[in-house]
């Protein structure tokens, strides 16, 4: 699968973690808690950047 790469580098920002670890744990290669938040955001940035696309 394919990811936003702004949003994984801003993820890789905001948890101090690897790119590898933020696309394992949307994978779902990895399972903690850090890896359950880093999924939600990843889900609700998307989301937000998908509809301002759509509103222009």
């Amino acid at each position: 699968m394919n990811y936003n790469t702004v949003v994984v580098n801003r993820l890789t920002e905001k948890y101090g973690v690897t790119r590898r670890f933020v696309i394992m744990s949307l994978s779902g290669d990895r399972e903690s808690e850090v890896s359950d938040a880093i999924a939600k955001d990843y889900r609700l940035m998307s989301k937000t950047i998908d509809n301002l696309l759509k509103t222009m």
